[in-house]
Protein backbone atom coordinates (compact mmCIF):
# COMPACT_ATOMS: atom_id res chain seq x y z
CA UNK A 1 0.00 0.00 0.00
CA UNK A 2 2.76 2.39 0.88
CA UNK A 3 4.67 1.34 -2.20
CA UNK A 4 1.73 2.25 -4.41
CA UNK A 5 1.30 5.58 -2.66
CA UNK A 6 4.97 6.33 -3.14
CA UNK A 7 4.72 5.43 -6.80
CA UNK A 8 1.72 7.71 -7.20
CA UNK A 9 3.56 10.57 -5.47
CA UNK A 10 6.56 10.07 -7.75
CA UNK A 11 4.32 10.09 -10.80
CA UNK A 12 2.63 13.26 -9.59
CA UNK A 13 6.00 14.99 -8.98
CA UNK A 14 7.24 13.96 -12.41
CA UNK A 15 4.11 15.28 -14.05
CA UNK A 16 4.43 18.54 -12.09
CA UNK A 17 8.06 18.85 -13.07
CA UNK A 18 7.18 18.18 -16.67
CA UNK A 19 4.44 20.77 -16.48
CA UNK A 20 6.84 23.36 -15.03
CA UNK A 21 9.39 22.62 -17.71
CA UNK A 22 6.80 22.79 -20.44
CA UNK A 23 5.29 25.94 -19.05
CA UNK A 24 8.72 27.46 -18.53
CA UNK A 25 9.65 26.69 -22.12
CA UNK A 26 6.43 28.18 -23.36
CA UNK A 27 6.98 31.26 -21.24
CA UNK A 28 10.47 31.52 -22.54
CA UNK A 29 9.20 31.14 -26.06
CA UNK A 30 6.57 33.82 -25.47
CA UNK A 31 9.17 36.08 -23.91
CA UNK A 32 11.56 35.51 -26.81
CA UNK A 33 8.78 36.19 -29.26
CA UNK A 34 8.10 39.47 -27.49
CA UNK A 35 11.73 40.43 -27.62
CA UNK A 36 11.94 39.62 -31.32
CA UNK A 37 8.81 41.58 -31.95
CA UNK A 38 10.42 44.59 -30.27
CA UNK A 39 13.64 44.18 -32.21
CA UNK A 40 11.98 43.63 -35.58
CA UNK A 41 10.83 46.80 -37.35
CA UNK A 42 7.16 47.29 -37.92
CA UNK A 43 5.75 47.56 -41.40
CA UNK A 44 5.56 51.32 -41.04
CA UNK A 45 9.20 51.44 -39.99
CA UNK A 46 10.35 49.41 -42.97
CA UNK A 47 8.77 51.95 -45.38
CA UNK A 48 11.50 54.39 -46.53
CA UNK A 49 10.86 57.89 -45.15
CA UNK A 50 10.02 60.68 -47.55
CA UNK A 51 13.22 62.57 -48.35
CA UNK A 52 12.93 66.35 -48.34
CA UNK A 53 15.00 67.93 -51.07
CA UNK A 54 17.17 70.83 -49.98
CA UNK A 55 18.55 72.68 -52.94
CA UNK A 56 21.15 75.46 -52.73
CA UNK A 57 19.69 78.94 -52.74
CA UNK A 58 20.39 80.77 -55.96
CA UNK A 59 20.98 84.42 -55.16
CA UNK A 60 19.37 86.76 -57.63
CA UNK A 61 21.69 89.33 -59.14
CA UNK A 62 20.39 92.68 -57.82
CA UNK A 63 21.71 94.39 -60.96
CA UNK A 64 20.09 91.93 -63.36
CA UNK A 65 17.13 94.07 -64.37
CA UNK A 66 18.62 97.48 -63.68
CA UNK A 67 18.01 100.11 -66.35
CA UNK A 68 20.50 102.98 -66.59
CA UNK A 69 20.80 105.98 -68.86
CA UNK A 70 24.59 106.08 -68.54
CA UNK A 71 26.70 104.85 -71.42
CA UNK A 72 29.29 103.36 -69.08
CA UNK A 73 29.07 102.20 -65.46
CA UNK A 74 31.28 100.46 -62.93
CA UNK A 75 30.85 99.49 -59.27
CA UNK A 76 33.38 97.53 -57.23
CA UNK A 77 34.31 96.55 -53.68
CA UNK A 78 37.49 98.44 -52.73
CA UNK A 79 38.42 95.89 -50.05
CA UNK A 80 38.27 92.79 -52.23
CA UNK A 81 38.47 94.21 -55.73
CA UNK A 82 35.30 92.34 -56.69
CA UNK A 83 33.40 93.98 -59.54
CA UNK A 84 29.70 93.93 -58.72
CA UNK A 85 28.41 95.42 -61.95
CA UNK A 86 29.84 97.01 -65.05
CA UNK A 87 28.79 98.13 -68.51
CA UNK A 88 31.22 99.38 -71.16
CA UNK A 89 33.64 99.97 -68.28
CA UNK A 90 36.66 100.05 -70.61
CA UNK A 91 35.24 102.49 -73.14
CA UNK A 92 37.20 105.74 -73.36
CA UNK A 93 34.84 108.65 -72.72
CA UNK A 94 35.07 112.38 -71.92
CA UNK A 95 35.37 112.97 -68.18
CA UNK A 96 34.44 116.66 -67.84
CA UNK A 97 35.08 117.84 -64.26
CA UNK A 98 35.94 114.33 -63.07
CA UNK A 99 39.28 115.43 -64.55
CA UNK A 100 39.72 117.48 -61.37
CA UNK A 101 40.35 114.26 -59.43
CA UNK A 102 43.69 113.98 -61.20
CA UNK A 103 44.27 117.70 -60.69
CA UNK A 104 43.80 117.22 -56.96
CA UNK A 105 46.03 114.15 -56.78
CA UNK A 106 48.93 115.70 -58.71
CA UNK A 107 48.60 119.02 -56.91
CA UNK A 108 48.69 117.36 -53.49
CA UNK A 109 51.58 115.06 -54.38
CA UNK A 110 53.73 117.87 -55.75
CA UNK A 111 53.11 120.51 -53.12
CA UNK A 112 52.47 120.68 -49.38
CA UNK A 113 48.86 121.05 -48.26
CA UNK A 114 49.91 124.12 -46.28
CA UNK A 115 51.54 125.89 -49.25
CA UNK A 116 49.90 129.26 -49.91
CA UNK A 117 48.98 130.55 -53.36
CA UNK A 118 47.38 133.76 -54.57
CA UNK A 119 44.44 133.96 -56.96
CA UNK A 120 45.27 135.96 -60.09
CA UNK A 121 43.07 137.83 -62.52
CA UNK A 122 43.86 135.26 -65.19
CA UNK A 123 42.71 132.44 -62.90
CA UNK A 124 39.31 134.12 -62.71
CA UNK A 125 39.03 134.60 -66.48
CA UNK A 126 38.06 130.99 -67.09
CA UNK A 127 34.43 129.88 -67.39
CA UNK A 128 32.54 129.69 -64.10
CA UNK A 129 32.48 131.68 -60.88
CA UNK A 130 32.94 130.01 -57.52
CA UNK A 131 33.34 133.21 -55.52
CA UNK A 132 37.14 133.49 -55.53
CA UNK A 133 38.65 136.98 -55.49
CA UNK A 134 41.66 138.41 -57.23
CA UNK A 135 44.58 138.67 -54.81
CA UNK A 136 42.95 136.32 -52.29
CA UNK A 137 45.39 133.91 -50.61
CA UNK A 138 44.61 130.24 -50.11
CA UNK A 139 46.19 127.20 -48.53
CA UNK A 140 46.55 124.60 -51.26
CA UNK A 141 44.64 121.97 -49.27
CA UNK A 142 41.67 124.29 -48.71
CA UNK A 143 41.58 125.34 -52.36
CA UNK A 144 41.58 121.70 -53.46
CA UNK A 145 38.60 121.02 -51.20
CA UNK A 146 36.75 123.98 -52.67
CA UNK A 147 37.68 122.91 -56.20
CA UNK A 148 36.26 119.39 -55.76
CA UNK A 149 33.14 120.42 -53.84
CA UNK A 150 31.84 123.03 -56.27
CA UNK A 151 33.82 121.86 -59.33
CA UNK A 152 35.58 125.21 -59.52
CA UNK A 153 37.35 125.85 -62.83
CA UNK A 154 39.14 128.96 -61.59
CA UNK A 155 40.45 127.05 -58.56
CA UNK A 156 41.71 124.29 -60.87
CA UNK A 157 43.50 126.85 -63.03
CA UNK A 158 45.07 128.50 -59.96
CA UNK A 159 46.30 125.10 -58.72
CA UNK A 160 47.73 124.19 -62.13
CA UNK A 161 49.54 127.50 -62.46
CA UNK A 162 50.94 127.34 -58.93
CA UNK A 163 52.04 123.70 -58.93
CA UNK A 164 53.12 123.72 -62.58
CA UNK A 165 55.56 126.52 -61.79
CA UNK A 166 56.70 124.85 -58.56
CA UNK A 167 55.18 127.63 -56.52
CA UNK A 168 56.27 130.48 -58.77
CA UNK A 169 53.98 131.28 -61.69
CA UNK A 170 56.75 133.26 -63.44
CA UNK A 171 59.39 130.54 -63.37
CA UNK A 172 58.47 129.29 -66.87
CA UNK A 173 57.85 132.75 -68.28
CA UNK A 174 54.09 132.64 -68.62
CA UNK A 175 51.24 131.13 -66.55
CA UNK A 176 50.09 129.20 -69.62
CA UNK A 177 53.45 127.43 -69.75
CA UNK A 178 53.11 126.48 -66.09
CA UNK A 179 49.69 124.98 -66.77
CA UNK A 180 51.00 123.04 -69.76
CA UNK A 181 53.68 121.65 -67.49
CA UNK A 182 51.05 120.68 -64.94
CA UNK A 183 48.91 118.88 -67.56
CA UNK A 184 52.03 116.97 -68.56
CA UNK A 185 52.37 115.89 -64.91
CA UNK A 186 48.76 114.71 -64.99
CA UNK A 187 49.39 112.52 -68.03
CA UNK A 188 52.58 111.16 -66.50
CA UNK A 189 50.68 110.25 -63.36
CA UNK A 190 48.08 108.39 -65.41
CA UNK A 191 50.87 106.29 -66.90
CA UNK A 192 52.39 105.69 -63.47
CA UNK A 193 49.03 104.46 -62.16
CA UNK A 194 48.63 102.17 -65.18
CA UNK A 195 45.60 104.03 -66.50
CA UNK A 196 46.49 103.85 -70.21
CA UNK A 197 43.31 105.34 -71.62
CA UNK A 198 43.38 108.41 -69.40
CA UNK A 199 44.44 111.49 -71.33
CA UNK A 200 44.31 115.12 -70.27
CA UNK A 201 44.35 118.37 -72.25
CA UNK A 202 43.61 120.78 -69.42
CA UNK A 203 43.31 120.76 -65.64
CA UNK A 204 39.57 121.51 -65.42
CA UNK A 205 37.88 119.09 -67.79
CA UNK A 206 36.14 121.86 -69.72
CA UNK A 207 35.54 121.20 -73.41
CA UNK A 208 38.54 122.40 -75.41
CA UNK A 209 36.43 122.64 -78.56
CA UNK A 210 33.15 121.34 -79.92
CA UNK A 211 34.83 118.00 -80.56
CA UNK A 212 37.40 117.66 -77.77
CA UNK A 213 37.00 117.48 -74.01
CA UNK A 214 39.64 118.42 -71.46
CA UNK A 215 40.04 114.88 -70.16
CA UNK A 216 39.32 111.29 -71.15
CA UNK A 217 39.24 107.91 -69.45
CA UNK A 218 37.14 104.86 -68.68
CA UNK A 219 34.70 104.24 -65.85
CA UNK A 220 37.04 101.59 -64.47
CA UNK A 221 40.01 103.98 -64.56
CA UNK A 222 38.02 106.70 -62.82
CA UNK A 223 37.20 104.23 -60.06
CA UNK A 224 40.88 103.33 -59.64
CA UNK A 225 41.91 106.99 -59.61
CA UNK A 226 39.27 107.89 -57.04
CA UNK A 227 40.34 104.97 -54.86
CA UNK A 228 43.97 106.13 -55.06
CA UNK A 229 43.08 109.60 -53.78
CA UNK A 230 40.89 108.16 -51.02
CA UNK A 231 43.72 105.94 -49.79
CA UNK A 232 46.46 108.59 -49.95
CA UNK A 233 44.68 111.87 -49.19
CA UNK A 234 41.23 111.19 -47.70
CA UNK A 235 41.19 114.62 -46.05
CA UNK A 236 41.00 116.28 -49.49
CA UNK A 237 37.88 114.48 -50.64
CA UNK A 238 35.93 114.00 -47.40
CA UNK A 239 34.33 117.45 -47.79
CA UNK A 240 32.58 116.25 -50.95
CA UNK A 241 30.31 114.02 -48.88
CA UNK A 242 28.52 117.06 -47.43
CA UNK A 243 25.65 119.10 -48.80
CA UNK A 244 27.40 122.38 -48.09
CA UNK A 245 30.37 123.76 -46.19
CA UNK A 246 31.94 127.05 -45.17
CA UNK A 247 35.64 127.44 -45.98
CA UNK A 248 37.85 130.39 -45.03
CA UNK A 249 40.71 131.65 -47.15
CA UNK A 250 43.94 132.87 -45.57
CA UNK A 251 42.46 136.36 -45.69
CA UNK A 252 39.65 135.10 -43.39
CA UNK A 253 37.10 135.53 -46.17
CA UNK A 254 34.27 133.05 -45.64
CA UNK A 255 33.02 131.09 -48.65
CA UNK A 256 29.65 129.33 -48.37
CA UNK A 257 29.74 126.45 -50.81
CA UNK A 258 27.03 124.08 -52.06
CA UNK A 259 27.99 120.64 -53.35
CA UNK A 260 27.42 120.06 -57.07
CA UNK A 261 26.33 116.54 -56.12
CA UNK A 262 22.75 117.19 -55.06
CA UNK A 263 22.03 113.63 -53.86
CA UNK A 264 24.59 113.46 -51.05
CA UNK A 265 21.79 112.87 -48.55
CA UNK A 266 20.40 109.98 -50.60
CA UNK A 267 23.55 107.84 -50.62
CA UNK A 268 23.93 106.04 -47.26
CA UNK A 269 27.47 106.05 -45.92
CA UNK A 270 28.72 108.49 -48.56
CA UNK A 271 32.47 109.11 -48.19
CA UNK A 272 33.24 111.19 -51.27
CA UNK A 273 31.79 112.24 -54.61
CA UNK A 274 32.70 114.09 -57.79
CA UNK A 275 30.44 115.39 -60.53
CA UNK A 276 31.13 116.26 -64.15
CA UNK A 277 29.10 117.73 -66.99
CA UNK A 278 29.80 119.35 -70.35
CA UNK A 279 28.07 119.32 -73.73
CA UNK A 280 30.47 116.64 -74.99
CA UNK A 281 30.58 114.41 -71.92
CA UNK A 282 27.01 114.55 -70.75
CA UNK A 283 26.48 113.80 -67.07
CA UNK A 284 29.16 112.01 -65.04
CA UNK A 285 29.31 111.07 -61.37
CA UNK A 286 31.70 109.10 -59.17
CA UNK A 287 31.12 108.21 -55.52
CA UNK A 288 32.75 106.24 -52.73
CA UNK A 289 30.44 104.93 -50.02
CA UNK A 290 30.50 102.67 -46.98
CA UNK A 291 27.84 99.97 -47.08
CA UNK A 292 28.47 99.24 -43.41
CA UNK A 293 31.11 97.61 -41.18
CA UNK A 294 33.90 98.89 -43.40
CA UNK A 295 32.50 97.57 -46.72
CA UNK A 296 33.77 100.34 -49.01
CA UNK A 297 32.51 100.60 -52.59
CA UNK A 298 33.29 102.88 -55.54
CA UNK A 299 30.71 103.55 -58.24
CA UNK A 300 31.05 105.49 -61.50
CA UNK A 301 28.60 106.53 -64.21
CA UNK A 302 29.77 108.20 -67.43
CA UNK A 303 27.84 109.49 -70.40
CA UNK A 304 24.48 109.98 -68.71
CA UNK A 305 22.50 113.23 -68.71
CA UNK A 306 22.61 116.14 -66.28
CA UNK A 307 19.76 114.70 -64.20
CA UNK A 308 20.19 111.08 -65.26
CA UNK A 309 23.61 110.71 -63.63
CA UNK A 310 22.03 111.19 -60.20
CA UNK A 311 19.17 108.80 -60.95
CA UNK A 312 21.59 106.21 -62.32
CA UNK A 313 23.78 106.43 -59.24
CA UNK A 314 20.86 106.07 -56.88
CA UNK A 315 19.81 102.90 -58.72
CA UNK A 316 23.31 101.44 -58.45
CA UNK A 317 23.65 102.24 -54.77
CA UNK A 318 20.13 100.99 -53.97
CA UNK A 319 20.79 97.72 -55.80
CA UNK A 320 23.93 97.13 -53.76
CA UNK A 321 22.26 97.99 -50.48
Amino acid sequence: MDTRKNRDRLTTKRMHSLFVVLMGGAGLAIAMQGLFSLAMPTQAETTPPKVEEIRPLVEQNPFQNISLEARSTYIADLNTGEVLYSKNENEKLPLASITKLMTALVGRERMSESAVLTISKEDLSIEGDSGLREGERWRLGDLLRLMLLVSSNDAARAVATFVGSNGNSNILGYPASAREHFVQMMNEKAVALNLPQMQFFNESGLDVSTSQNGGYGTAREVALLFAEIWKKYPEIIETTSRDSVKIFSQDTIAHYLINTNNITGHIPGLIASKTGFTDLSGGNLAVIFDKGVGDIFVAVVLGSSYKGRFEDMQKLVSAEN
